[in-house]
């Protein structure tokens, strides 16, 4: 649908080439219970199964409040886990900012934005503008396919707390921001957020996975932007309202919250996981269609794309819990290549190399 949308001959020829990168780069493999990069597992309840995901280490520090315990390693997660209701530990994962998911069915949401809205765009006499204040996958993936699609992607970190995906694999992060001008402020410095005050004025597309109310704190509010004309790309974990707006989550543990594993316990006879954090690549590929067909009918949108939603509605296109394992054997007797591994076009730019010359222009 995108190559649909625009001129550019540089999309990847397919979008499941996007969803095993991270893997491929890192070396990962499937681990059953065990997220590929062994940050989240599944773990068994009273009365069901949660994913925890504990990828930062502050995360670890939380546990002993969590469960009322010490607990230093994951076999003693297993065993605390094994105490607690399932609705009462993730309530509790919560309330500490883990992220923490029941594995449950979802039922499948409609498709973030119709069809139609895809047809017969306005014509465009310019590129958009984006600016991307995301971080890690599904939001930096989002603006580089926005940047491929032919955008101006400005990618904008704070100076004191830039991009933790720095500190990962470097081949990833690069093909994640190759070819964006690269922004850095301090967001505790009263000219700084008006500079970014001023530049997400300027923006026909906004992409960000921040709270509302830490927007909110710097002056910046998504109806006013989108009062304007600018698009607005919000992706969360678990969505923008209510509670859920505070919940903490990763690609893995909203996989599991959009009822992946639980397809996959219908199909396997045990809850699993399925991919590499997949919700992050599912998730930076709708907000891209979403930004860009909103963007050539006009803007003036705010788009809520929510990871776990993303899966849920993926996942209910096919009726997985009795092809999965059809899927497997087909899987397992490929002997075809796999999709050749993207490499960036551009280069990636110096942390904040661009930023006098953008505010000063």
């Amino acid at each position: 649908a995108l190559r649909a949308l625009t001129a550019s001959n540089d999309l990847p020829t397919a979008g499941a080439s996007l969803l095993g990168e991270r893997a491929r780069l890192l070396g990962l493999c499937r681990k059953g219970a065990t997220s590929p990069n062994g940050s989240c597992r599944l773990l068994a309840t009273r009365d069901g199964t949660v994913a925890l995901n504990l990828p930062r280490p502050d995360d670890w520090e939380l546990l002993p409040a969590l469960f009322g315990s010490n607990t230093s390693d994951w076999s003693q997660v297993a065993q605390h886990s094994a105490s607690f209701e399932t609705d009462t530990l993730v309530a509790r994962g919560r309330l500490l900012g883990l992220a923490i998911s029941a594995n449950r069915e979802m039922p499948a949401p409609f498709a973030p934005f119709a069809l139609s809205q895809v047809v017969a765009p306005q014509p465009c006499d310019r590129p958009p503008l984006v600016v991307d204040l995301g971080s890690l996958w599904a939001a930096p993936l989002a603006g580089s396919l926005l940047r491929t699609c032919g955008a101006e992607v400005i990618k904008v970190e704070s100076r004191t707390r830039p991009d933790s995906a720095r500190n990962g694999n470097p081949a990833f992060f690069a093909l994640l921001n190759s070819g964006k001008r690269s922004v850095v402020l301090d967001f505790s410095n009263r000219n700084d957020v008006m500079a970014l005050q001023r530049l997400v004025r300027r923006a026909d597309i906004v992409i960000e996975g921040s709270r509302p109310r830490a927007l909110r704190q710097l002056g910046i509010q998504a109806a006013l932007e989108a009062a304007r004309g600018a698009t607005w790309i919000s992706i969360t974990a678990h969505g923008r309202q209510g509670a859920a707006a505070n919940w903490i989550g990763f690609g893995d543990d909203a996989a599991v919250a959009g009822g992946l594993s639980t397809k996959m316990h219908h199909a396997f006879g045990e809850p699993l996981f399925a991919g590499d954090a997949i919700a992050d690549p599912l998730t930076g590929i709708i907000a891209a269609l979403a930004g860009w067909a909103s963007w050539r009918h006009g803007g003036g949108r705010i788009i809520s794309v929510i990871m776990a939603q993303v899966v849920a509605h993926a996942s209910g296109l096919a009726q997985a819990g009795t092809c999965l394992p059809g899927w497997q054997a087909m899987a397992e007797a490929d002997k075809l290549p796999l999709y050749p591994l993207r490499t960036p076009a551009e280069n990636l730019a110096v942390f904040g190399v661009d930023t006098s010359t953008i505010f000063s222009s």
